[in-house]
């Protein structure tokens, strides 16, 4: 059975540097069925590519937000 691999963006406020956005990577990379993840601090915006039949969007912002930033619902 094929992947259901979905691209998501979200707005993330509280990102105020180049650290902030590799916290936020490096979190989610581990968490299981994303396979890409990046952040753009400036731009306040965490885009991934996640198989949606494994990890939902409540998990993402889960994780975002146990780390202390702000995800804009959308």
């Amino acid at each position: 059975m094929p992947m259901m691999t979905e691209q998501q963006v979200m707005t993330v406020n509280g990102m105020s540097c180049d650290g902030c956005g590799r916290r936020i990577t490096s979190a989610l990379s581990d968490v299981a069925g994303v396979n890409e993840v990046s952040a753009d601090h400036e731009a306040g915006t965490v885009t991934l590519n996640a198989d949606s039949d494994v990890v939902g969007v409540d998990v993402v912002r889960g994780v975002i937000e146990d780390l202390g930033y702000e995800v804009v619902p959308g």
